[in-house]
């Protein structure tokens, strides 16, 4: 048989079977049954299973059933209801925090709570995930301001800036430190301001007669002339002692003096100690942990707390004034006496 003929039959044989394939679906249903095998029939049972199962709505249109189906729920809202919620939080609800310890969501399998300031509070411009009324913040007040025999409020001055002077062997880091300082406690203070821009160093020759600000003195100085101040010191002045009970330096009213031995990290530490201490935070708090002021056992935090913060803005924003003791200065307050 010729190759032509070969072709012609095979072309026709793919005719009939593609006229076939295209019948009506009865003559097709037909076909198929009375020519599938065994095995064909349990390959399509198979398939048939994998199907999903379709069901009819009351609008006779077909849906796919979907059992697992369920909707995540997530909401923004203010720190302040994200702080009442946390009061209330259920076993399947875990608080989640950043780095600083700040509330920031409420999660569980099903619903996601998240403050929403979040982008304010990475970049440190708005208010910590901590929120306080005015009695927190008046009762830490009063905890830091009386203690170590301290009956009356002393407050910096307010007719003139502060300027930091120091003298004797500071470093560079000691500087930064203090022009770091500053602004911090501006921002937290009505009355009283620092000059931030720069410090007075070693001697200081401005004419007492016109002096423009009231200056900060801070010695870093050897053992030998601390000792000598000691000997010498007034009933205002306050000795300085490490954990370990050591003596490292004093503090006054316009005046710190430090041990030149100590660590980079110590003498910042105890800067900050001394200047709060003059500005009239002689106290301790025994239940606000995080406080810088919280100094109990081994703890000691090196920088303020939130609720610090809001206590020194009470306390340098105008209502209180220099002299006063305890009972009057809670009752200007509004505390209970």
């Amino acid at each position: 048989m010729k190759w032509h003929v070969i072709f012609s039959i095979t072309l026709l044989l793919l005719v009939f079977l593609t006229a076939g394939c295209t019948s009506g679906p009865s003559e097709s249903k037909s076909q198929v049954s009375e020519e599938v095998t065994p095995a064909d029939k349990t390959v399509q049972e198979d398939e048939k299973e994998s199907v999903p199962v379709k069901e009819k709505t009351s609008s006779d249109s077909e849906t796919t059933r979907d059992d697992d189906r369920y909707y995540y729920n997530i909401k923004i809202i203010s720190p302040t209801d994200l702080e009442n919620m946390k009061n209330e939080i259920t076993s399947d609800e875990y608080p989640i925090s950043n780095d600083q310890g700040d509330l920031i969501g409420i999660v569980s399998p099903r619903k996601l709570y998240i403050r929403g300031d979040l982008v304010e509070l990475q970049k440190g411009e708005g208010k910590s995930g901590k929120t306080f009324d005015k009695t927190d913040v008046a009762e830490h007040l009063v905890d830091i301001i009386f203690g170590n025999d301290n009956p009356k409020l002393n407050l910096f001055k307010s007719n003139k800036d502060y300027q930091f002077w120091m003298d004797a062997f500071y470093t560079t880091d000691d500087t930064k430190f203090l022009l770091d300082l500053a602004p911090v406690l501006n921002s937290l203070s009505d009355t009283t301001q620092f000059e931030d821009e720069e410090l007075a160093l070693g001697f200081l020759k401005t004419n007492y007669e016109d002096v423009p600000y009231n200056f900060y003195n801070i010695k870093i100085i050897p053992q030998k002339m601390l000792e000598d101040y000691k000997d010498d010191r007034k009933t205002d002045e306050r000795l300085i002692k490490n954990p370990e009970g050591e003596f490292i330096g004093m503090v006054g009213d316009d005046h710190l003096y430090l041990l030149d031995s100590l660590s980079t990290e110590d003498r910042h530490y105890y800067m900050l100690y001394g200047i709060l201490y003059s500005m009239g935070m002689h106290g301790t708090t025994y239940s606000e942990k995080d406080s810088f002021f919280y100094q109990v056992g081994e703890t000691r935090n090196n920088e303020l707390s939130d609720l610090d913060k809001e206590a020194i803005k009470l306390l340098y924003g105008g209502r209180l004034k220099s002299g006063i003791e305890m009972e009057e200065t809670k009752k200007t307050l509004g505390l209970e006496t």
